[in-house]
């Protein structure tokens, strides 16, 4: 079942930030790509906290936020608070490495899970903010016995909708709805010397509804091909534009870096 949300945003906005504050149909384009660009570097950040500890079990939740939750393994299912104003519910499933079904994480016999998440909420990141809902069904191998790393592989939904007021006055909703997989995203195992992904790709196709904007009412599908590489940063293509997933980005701030030269976004 869709789900619409109103999204708010600060005074300065993307859409005009990193240009002027003219509503020229020209600009149209260039600002929905990023706008896309950043609704995709939220949700990779979310990503890879989900990803480091995907069972974790604390006080009945998984925390996203600075120091907040990320504790041992525990039992399948239960809800869950995300940090900041996130919440959600995650069913587990453990299996041993002959697919038999385990009543509880065993930290050298399981060697698979499957995670179910579903997270909605209001997430502010720089000059933007607003709310969103994401699921996410995801298959965790590479569990057995001591462990190096872990393999995502999954899908997922989400839908994300945002308004802003035009320079004159007039206002126009952006409407982001779409689905993403996840493709052997190799993750270290909490400890390693490494935090950051190692490989692995997620693509995320949405299908962005412009109402009432410079242009009129547009509808344009968009394409996000995010790579890892193991470093601190984050490749997502978007409809051909390459741009760069700050993957240290601390909640609240500008998720975005590389070659946007833009003081407004960068706050």
């Amino acid at each position: 079942m869709r789900k619409t949300f109103g999204l708010a945003f600060a005074a300065t906005l993307v859409l005009g930030a990193c240009a002027d504050e003219s509503t020229s149909p020209e600009l149209l384009e260039p600002a929905l790509t990023l706008n896309a660009a950043i609704v995709a570097a939220d949700a990779t950040l979310e990503d890879i906290t989900l990803a480091r500890a995907p069972f974790a079990f604390v006080h009945g939740g998984l925390g996203l936020g600075p120091g907040g939750g990320l504790g041992p393994a525990g039992r399948p299912g239960g809800a869950m608070g995300i940090g900041g104003a996130l919440s959600g519910t995650r069913s587990v499933t453990f299996y041993d490495a002959a697919g038999t079904m385990q009543a509880a994480y065993d930290s050298l016999t399981t060697a698979s899970m499957h995670v179910v998440v579903d997270i909605a909420g209001d997430v502010a990141r720089g000059v933007w903010a607003g709310t969103v809902e994401r699921t996410r069904d995801m298959t965790v191998t590479g569990l057995a016995g001591v462990e190096t790393s872990r393999t995502f592989n999954g899908t997922g939904t989400e839908d994300v909708q945002r308004s802003r007021t035009l320079y004159d006055g007039i206002e126009s909703t952006y409407d982001m709805e779409g689905s993403f997989t996840q493709k052997d995203v190799v993750v270290p195992v909490p400890g390693s010397t490494s935090k950051y992904p190692l490989s692995g790709t997620v693509t995320r196709s949405m299908k962005v509804t412009v109402v009432n904007g410079p242009n009129g009412d547009v509808n344009q599908d968009v394409t996000v091909v995010i790579t890892f590489d193991g470093d601190n940063t984050a490749t997502a293509v978007v409809n051909g534009e390459t741009y760069e997933i700050d993957l240290d980005a601390r909640p609240g701030f500008f998720p975005l870096g590389g070659g946007l030269h833009c003081a407004a976004c960068r706050r």
